[in-house]
Formats: C-alpha cells, structure tokens, sequence
C-alpha cells in the first residue's frame, strides 16, 4: 500500500465548496443564509405553481393534457417543499457542517486505511455533483426550449400563411391572450427562473444531503480501521476505548440529525420520483410513436435525471447501512477478549449499538436501499401500465 503521505486530503473540503456555491444560488447555504434571494425564488415559484394547477382544474376533464400538466409541476411543487425544508433546517445543518469541518485535515486520521476509506468516500460525493449538476442542467433546459423546437418542426411542416400558435414553456394559467410576438418573449423570459430553480433548488439541495451521508459513511469506514488498534495502540486501553465511543456517539448522532431533517422530505421525494417516472415514461412511449425526437430526448433526460437521484438516495442508504454493519464486524473481529474488565464495558457498549445498522429512511419507515430502488422501479412500471390502459 502507498504511504500515508500520499494521501493528500487537503482537496477533500472542496466537495463542501461545491456545495456553498450551489446553495448560495438559492439564497440556502446553512452558515451564510440569504433571506432576500431565498424569499425571491421561494414566492416566485409559489405563484408559478398556484397557476399551473389553476391551468390543471381548468382542463382537468382531459386526461391527456392532467399528464402533461403533472409532468412538469409535480417535480415544481416538491422543488417548493425541498427548498422551504432547508431553510427552516438550516441552523441543524450548520451544526452538522461546523462539527465535520475537522475531519478533512490530515491530522484526524492515524494510518493509510483511514485516510483512504475517507478519500473514497469524498470521490464518490464529487463524482455524484459532477454528474448530478450537468444532466439536470441539460434536462430543464431542453425542457424549457421544448416548445421553440416543436415551432420550428412546425414551421416546416405549415403552409407560410398559417398563423403562429405562441405556446409558452410550462403550462400556467394566464390571464390575458398570447397573440403578439413581444408578449410571447415577455412570457418565455418570465419563466426562465425555472432553470436555475430545477437545477439547483431540486438535484443541488440533494447534493449536500449526498455529501453528507457519504461522509457519514468515511467516517465509519475509517473507525472500523481504527477498532483494530485497541489492543496494539501505545496510548492504552482507556484511550483508545474512549476515543472509539465519542467518534460512534458522534457519528450516530450526526445520522439522527440527518434522518430527522429529511425523512418526511424524502418521503415526498419517493412518492413524487415515483409518480414522475410513470409520468416522464408516459411521454417518452407517446413522443416515440408520434416520431418527436427532440421531446422524446428531453422526456429521456428527466427520466434519466430522476433515476440517477433515486440511485443515490439508494446508493447512500446502502453504503451507511454496510458501514453500519461493517463497523459491526470490526469490533466482534478484534481482540476483545484481551480488553481488561475495567474498560470492556464501553467496548461492549459500542458492540451492542452496532448491532442495529444506521439507516436512512423516507417518513422513518421506509429505509433506502438498492433493494428500495429495484422497488419503486417496480411500481413506476405497475403505475405505466395501468395509466396506459386508461389513456
């Protein structure tokens, strides 16, 4: 194995930087909130969302067009949720940030295995933002050019004499009639906040929770390592001991922390990416058998986007529950029975907690993991199969 130095983990904290300036967008970042920006976004999309279901009950007798319609404004509406829900979180995340700012310096980890089981951990959380970020980046944007593209298909389809149909980006109920070009502009440039509300405030705010529960999960990737020094480190038993259950207490808590901010927002999040997928797959068979290749690619990007988030809602449940488990084994595979009586106590204290893993639940019922995204797959399909009986 390479040694411990080097393994630079002075470029480790960059995956919060990332972060700050995602959040910072929004007006959202915990440390450094932004009322004005925040209030901004927040009241826009507010009214964007009251007019698009005023536009839903206005045509809600057509099924068609209730699809169209709960396509985009399902993903709108709980955007609303997630970003009102780190706001009114933001003092318990800017403690789970401030208690973690220590252990991305060098110093907090003793030997290689540490060093590199935090390391690849914080990869994985670059790698999520580096691909996150851009795809639902390109996803809300073909959407909101959708409707210029299906024009100029049109154009080349219609005599020259026929009149033009202005059709907006998303579909809201407006209150005056789009028959000039400046108004037409006018709208479209209104609802262009939408952009940057899709990818930061929806696929953004589920890369800090990525990033912490991957870091979450180095951190108890690199305790494992450390359990094996109890009975070989020069510091002693007592130290040793303590040290382990302050790192576990702490970690446990963080994970509570986490757990009890989000898990009626990923509640929301479970039940919406469901319901968006049978939706987003809806319209990828229709635009296919309709010959639409620019909406078929667009619907094909959200369902893409949609799937990566639910993979890492998946993928961080399953890491902190092999972690959990790992940890676990870690402390029955050292030589607990050479640990004197005095301090086995607390050893065996630890023992014990490990015994039930730390998960991450949805509503705290449903735990996340790779069998749960088998799962709501599973039921997006039931639901497309049965909406495409009704339609």
């Amino acid at each position: 194995m390479a040694p411990a130095m080097q393994i630079d983990l002075s470029r480790t904290a960059e995956v919060i930087n990332w972060n700050r300036r995602i959040f910072s967008v929004l007006g959202i970042w915990p440390p450094s909130i932004d009322d004005r920006i925040f209030s901004f976004f927040f009241v826009y999309l507010t009214i964007h969302c009251c007019l698009e279901y005023a536009e839903l009950i206005e045509y809600i007798d057509d099924l068609e067009y209730v699809v169209a319609n709960l396509t985009e404004n399902t993903i709108l509406t709980m955007i609303l949720f997630k970003i009102g829900a780190y706001r009114f979180n933001a003092k318990q995340l800017r403690e789970v940030l401030e208690d973690i700012e220590d252990d991305f310096t060098n110093t907090k980890y003793k030997t290689t295995e540490e060093r590199l089981a935090f390391f690849e951990y914080n990869a994985t959380s670059k790698r999520f933002i580096k691909i996150a970020i851009p795809l639902i980046f390109a996803a809300a944007f073909m959407f909101y050019l959708r409707p210029l593209t299906g024009q100029l298909s049109a154009s080349k389809s219609h005599a020259e004499n026929t009149s033009a149909v202005y059709v907006i980006p998303y579909r809201t109920r407006l209150f005056f009639e789009v028959t000039e070009l400046r108004t037409y502009v006018l709208v479209y440039v209104c609802q262009i906040p939408i952009v940057p509300l899709v990818t930061f405030g929806y696929t953004g705010t589920d890369c800090l929770l990525v990033t912490l529960m991957l870091h979450v999960c180095g951190q108890l990737s690199a305790l494992s390592h450390r359990v094996k020094e109890v009975t070989t480190s020069p510091l002693g038993y007592r130290h040793v001991i303590r040290e382990l259950v302050t790192n576990h207490l702490r970690l446990i808590r963080l994970v509570n922390i986490l757990d009890s901010a989000f898990n009626l927002l990923l509640l929301q999040q479970l039940v919406g990416i469901t319901i968006i997928l049978c939706l987003v797959g809806y319209n990828v068979i229709a635009n296919s058998e309709d010959g639409q290749k620019a909406h078929l690619f667009t619907h094909l990007l959200y369902a893409s986007s949609m799937l990566l988030l639910l993979f890492g809602y998946c993928l961080i449940g399953e890491c902190l529950i092999n972690e959990s488990v790992n940890l676990g084994n870690a402390f029955y595979d050292c030589n607990w029975y050479e640990v004197p009586p005095k301090h086995l106590k607390l050893f065996l204290v630890c023992m014990a907690r490990s015994q039930s893993p730390l998960v991450l639940t949805a509503g705290r019922f449903y735990i996340f993991s790779l069998q749960s995204f088998t799962d709501v797959m599973k039921s997006s399909m039931a639901y497309l199969s049965m909406l495409r009986t009704f339609l």
